[in-house]
């Protein structure tokens, strides 16, 4: 049997899953935009990692586990929903203090630990991603599926991850970019604070236990 065309299949879809605009590109796009290139890039490194880890729990069953266990589930949710409730929260503070007068430089940076940390935990705790790869094994994977096939597309979401979220910290960085943003970072602030905490109460709403 040829696993290329299956193999190939997962390739375009994840693409065209992780290029959707969701949590994760708002927050990798703050952060280059905001911040500084390597905040973005450190926080898309975060997402990547937090993702290769759930899929690799996808090849071995423990997403479909997860999905089993309804109470385990909708502890991930809730845990998802309320930090995403929380990084809504942080952005509309933030937006306050970017209308301040006195405020005229950009935010001091982060530390990349702790963009890295970020962004993992923001991936970590998305339910949506768990399920996403979990159906796509289940889905196009049959059961006697070599491990090597396998392994071969944990690779391809890496690499795919890795270039995606460079991509976006990379074109989020350029001067302009990040001058658009200080000039409008209250207005923007708020707008994703809201679209974190509408994501976020959507997950809460949606957890079974």
């Amino acid at each position: 049997m040829s696993y290329l065309p299956v193999v190939a299949g997962v390739a375009v879809v994840n693409m065209l899953a992780i290029a959707s605009p969701g949590p994760a590109f708002f927050l990798v796009s703050r952060a280059a935009a905001g911040r500084s290139r390597s905040q973005g890039l450190a926080t898309g490194l975060g997402v990547t990692l937090a993702a290769s880890l759930w899929a690799l729990a996808a090849i071995f069953g423990v997403g479909m586990l997860m999905t089993r266990f309804t109470t385990l589930y909708g502890i991930v949710q809730l845990a998802g929903g309320a930090y995403l409730i929380w990084l809504g929260l942080s952005a509309w503070s933030a937006s306050h203090q970017a209308d301040a007068p006195a405020q005229v430089a950009p935010v001091a940076a982060a530390s990349p630990w702790r963009a890295l940390l970020t962004g993992v935990s923001l991936t970590l705790t998305n339910p949506k991603v768990v399920i996403y790869f979990t159906s796509i094994f289940v889905a196009l994977f049959p059961g006697d599926t070599p491990l090597w096939v396998r392994l071969v597309v944990l690779a391809i979401v890496l690499v795919e991850e890795f270039v995606w979220w460079g991509l976006v910290a990379y074109v989020f960085s350029y001067a302009r970019v990040q001058a658009a943003y200080q000039r409008f970072r209250g207005v923007l602030d708020r707008v994703l604070g809201v679209a974190f905490i509408a994501f976020g109460a959507r997950i809460v709403a949606l957890a079974r236990l």
